[in-house]
């Protein structure tokens, strides 16, 4: 029995031994698999070549405003050159991939389990490329190249700005000291290919080596004659392609070396200490040929007087006819630029190079609270910023000098909505200007960052098949007003076609269904003289407090609503039926920059009202539907609410609009 016992024990631990060993081979099995899968020969290696004296190094520079985990590194890494602040470095070695000595290629991909740099971008595929290092000869020799491997994603790699076949290989030779750039998709990052120095008893280096604190002096004059001997044999360096070096030697062998971030804090002591120096101010003499030339001009302003005396009359009336031709309706036009890309056709600056057309019109037009910045949207769908402190003028074959957006944002590339591109029919920014709310036909507002890089909340749709719009989630046809709360960043509210006024919750604490926003509220549902539900809110304005709204509606109505509440108003706080005359929709609304008047606009006449707000709110309440008189026009409201009528502004599109000033 003893014997049995102790057979049995030797068994189980042998046993217990064989399950130890087990995760060990599979380990190298799975990195072998891996690169099996993505077809990877059996001669690639991340071995360094013994001619190199480090591994190729991989700088990755994302944009400063992208979250830290958009760029994952394993191992870790962290900036490597000091020159570039924001980068990451890793290298083309076993260290830098998660399957250890068992790997035979660094793959980068947006997958967290397969990739060893991964890249948290929609563009960038789970397994996207592949580098490794390749002997063509059996041997590392000088024929060894770094090859970068496309694994067929979607959105392609692109090397040195042209893109490889889909499952191709480009091989980078690692003779020549030249610095590659590869960009993963449509990713918004640069990763650097910095191939370094070979040693001495290798290739010779076709650029400078850089020496560095703490090699010692023997090795340096190594260095140094051997840069001697091929700068006197070899052919001359394009100083443009040379790399920043980190550190750099003066002529002389015996001084002391000088780094980047020394120099440059002597220069920004001398810029200080001109400070307290006095200025020198030196009369100008003008030189003898510049007297000559004064003195000629004089003479001939002289001679020219008296017939340009006769001519003054001719010239005003010539510029008064020619100001008539160029500015049909007289307006006090100081100056004017043309916002256009300046050609007929191009394409989106969001990475998907759609096709755009230049010459759409404008539906909506908005400038940012701090007026910096202006944004257009066009009937095909896209979004224009333009920036007036970056703006580079560029000229186009016709001779126009045009003012190019820096940012094209395309509705048609929106994830969570399939349903193809749609016209913009209003814009608004945020009490901050860090937020813009888009409205578009698609019945589904959407809020972008100030940038126009990321839509930040999507707003749900309704359900069109309940009539009651109070019970939907959302509007349930297009958009045609939007606007954010001049006092709080977090609320907007929205108007559409469907005849409803809804506020949102743009906080990040609002209910939400499939990752879209559900309505907070519904602010009113508008109704006509006699009481019948209006089928089309045609725009809003918020008053500067944040407690009233005014809206412009198809039936020819201008009412003011209570923004508070936690449910739907029965009625507004005032309202002017037939505001533009009978059967005329009223197509715009605003509030002035104090909330005591409103402007109006219909698409059916060639005038803009001015209305008294506090008299709408007090008058209608005593006279409300009751009032009997018409005007001229049939307008059904008290004489008394209307200030002012400004004729002859023709409306060119059904979208015109009008402003208050500032002061």
């Amino acid at each position: 029995l003893a014997t049995c016992k102790a057979f049995n024990c030797k068994r189980k631990n042998s046993q217990s031994n064989t399950q130890q060993v087990q995760p060990t081979m599979s380990e190298q099995e799975l990195a072998a698999k891996l690169d099996e899968e993505i077809g990877i020969p059996l001669d690639a290696t991340l071995d360094i070549p013994s001619q190199l004296s480090k591994p190729v190094q991989l700088l990755l520079i994302p944009p400063r405003d992208l979250p830290c985990d958009f760029v994952i590194l394993s191992p870790p890494g962290g900036p490597d050159d000091k020159t570039l602040p924001g980068s990451l470095s890793t290298h083309v070695s076993c260290d830098s991939s998660t399957r250890g000595n068992g790997a035979r290629s660094l793959v980068v991909g947006r997958q967290a389990s397969s990739a060893d740099v991964r890249i948290d971008h929609k563009s960038v595929s789970r397994r996207h490329t592949a580098l490794y290092y390749k002997n063509n000869n059996g041997e590392l020799s000088s024929t060894a190249t770094l090859v970068v491997r496309d694994l067929g994603g979607k959105h392609g790699t692109h090397v040195d700005g042209s893109r490889l076949e889909k499952n191709s290989l480009l091989e980078l030779p690692l003779r020549n000291r030249k610095e590659h750039t590869i960009r993963f998709g449509n990713a918004p990052l640069v990763c650097r290919v910095i191939i370094p120095a070979a040693k001495l008893n290798g290739w010779q280096s076709s650029q400078p080596q850089q020496f560095s604190v703490g090699e010692d002096e023997s090795t340096q004059t190594q260095q140094r004659k051997s840069l001697s001997e091929q700068a006197t044999s070899g052919p001359r360096i394009n100083e443009s392609r040379k790399e920043i070096p980190s550190v750099r030697k003066t002529e002389t062998d015996d001084a002391p070396i000088t780094t980047t971030r020394a120099t440059r804090e002597a220069q920004i002591a001398a810029m200080v200490a001109s400070f307290d120096v006095n200025p020198i101010y030196k009369k100008y003499i003008p030189t003898e040929d510049e007297n000559a030339v004064t003195k000629s001009m004089s003479n001939g302003a002289s001679r020219n007087n008296s017939n340009n005396n006769n001519n003054d009359d001719n010239n005003k009336m010539n510029n008064l006819h020619n100001k008539s031709k160029t500015n049909k309706y007289n307006l006090p036009i100081t100056s004017s630029i043309v916002l256009s890309p300046g050609s007929d056709s191009f394409t989106s600056s969001d990475g998907t190079n759609t096709p755009l057309q230049s010459k759409a019109s404008v539906t909506t037009l908005c400038f940012e609270p701090s007026g910096a910045r202006i944004a257009a949207g066009h009937r095909d769908g896209t979004l224009r910023l333009y920036d007036f402190h970056g703006m580079q003028p560029s000229a186009v074959p016709s001779g126009e000098v045009t003012y190019p957006p820096f940012r094209i944002v395309d509705s048609d590339n929106d994830p969570l909505d399939d349903t193809g591109r749609h016209v913009l029919t209003a814009l608004g920014p945020s009490s901050t200007g860090s937020q813009w709310i888009v409205g578009s036909t698609s019945a589904q507002p959407k809020v972008l960052d100030r940038e126009g890089r990321t839509t930040l909340f999507y707003f749900i749709k309704g359900d069109i098949y309940v009539t009651d719009s109070s019970k939907t989630k959302g509007h349930t046809a297009g958009v045609t007003g939007v606007a954010f709360h001049p006092l709080v960043k977090d609320v907007c509210w929205t108007c559409g076609l469907d005849g409803s006024i809804r506020q949102w919750d743009v906080s990040g604490r609002a209910k939400t269904e499939f990752n879209k926003v559900v309505c907070q509220k519904v602010v009113g549902k508008c109704k006509n003289e006699k009481g019948q539900r209006t089928q089309v809110v045609s725009n809003l304005s918020i008053h500067p407090s944040g407690r009233k709204m005014v809206v412009g509606t198809a039936c020819g109505s201008i009412q003011i609503w209570n923004c508070f509440g936690s449910c739907a108003n029965s009625r507004p706080l005032g309202a002017v039926f037939s505001a533009h005359g009978a059967s005329r929709p009223v197509t715009f609304v605003t509030f002035s920059g104090n909330g005591d008047r409103i402007a109006s606009r219909s698409d059916s006449d060639n005038t803009v009202r001015i209305w008294d707000a506090h008299r709408i709110e007090k008058e209608t309440g005593l006279f409300g539907r009751k009032f009997g008189g018409r005007g001229e026009e049939g307008e059904r409201h008290p004489p008394s609410l209307l200030l002012a009528i400004c004729n002859g502004v023709p409306p060119f599109n059904e979208a015109s609009n009008c402003a208050f000033g500032p002061d």
